[in-house]
């Protein structure tokens, strides 16, 4: 009789964020037990020209509903603001809808109430639940690459959207890194990620990385990471990055 071969347990992670956000991934990892190596797969910098983001901030009353996808496009925006000299504390509109807790928590601390978070992180969800009536002026302010689904979802519900990048998004060149050969598992934070490391890393090393497990911050970062050779995903229970931390936590304790 044979006997069952015991998973290998889990010790390192191959994390693919912005070199900041890997900054902040590694030391939840860290403090979790586990040892990181680190993709830079995108940088995130302010627009080329911020004339259009001006105008738009110039005219923020004018809106119904202020959208935040992301905690960095909170970062950029509060930062461009000041900038301007326009006032972060106003009242009455816009009212402002975050994707998530996070996004929510980083407004909260520039004090801005955030009125509307969708009853799951998706993107979708904000497009589906925004409580607005129709011909509401919506102002989402994104990435440069953000995906066009939830300017059409608002849309489609009869909502006048208006959208401006806040901040854009490049991939960083190819590079290597021979720890990656020793990883157990990768984790995609963002289809953008996913997309990043295909144009990092080498043919040998991707082929490698598709065999592990594939830790997805949500189903549309498991969709594009399936997309992309990850056939074995795992996302969640709540799309944020101290659930990813936690179901390493689980797989690991199942592991040992």
């Amino acid at each position: 009789m044979k006997t069952a071969v015991k998973p290998s347990p889990i010790k390192t992670i191959v994390i693919t964020r912005s070199k900041r956000g890997n900054e902040e991934l590694s030391g939840k990892l860290k403090r979790a037990g586990f040892d990181s190596v680190p993709v830079d797969t995108i940088s995130l910098s302010p627009p080329e020209d911020w004339r259009v983001v001006d105008g738009v901030l110039r005219r923020l009353d004018s809106f119904d509903w202020l959208v935040f996808t992301s905690a960095i496009g909170v970062e950029f925006f509060a930062e461009r603001m000041r900038a301007l000299s326009l006032r972060l504390d106003w009242r009455g509109n816009p009212l402002v809808a975050s994707v998530g807790r996070r996004t929510a928590e980083k407004l909260s601390g520039l004090g801005i109430t955030t009125s509307f978070i969708p009853s799951s992180y998706l993107t979708k969800k904000l497009a589906e639940e925004l409580p607005a009536a129709v011909g509401a002026r919506v102002l989402l302010l994104r990435a440069d690459i953000a995906d066009p689904k939830l300017s059409e979802g608002l849309r489609a519900r009869g909502f006048a959207v208006e959208e401006t990048s806040i901040y854009r998004t490049k991939f960083v060149k190819k590079r290597t890194d021979d720890r990656l050969r020793e990883a157990d598992l990768i984790v995609f934070a963002s289809p953008s990620a996913v997309r990043g490391i295909c144009g990092t890393l080498s043919m040998t090393e991707l082929l490698g990385l598709r065999k592990i497990k594939a830790i997805c911050i949500g189903p549309v970062t498991a969709a594009a990471a399936q997309e992309n050779g990850f056939a074995n995903t795992i996302i969640p229970r709540s799309y944020t990055l101290d659930s990813v931390v936690d179901e390493i936590v689980r797989l690991s304790e199942q592991n040992d």
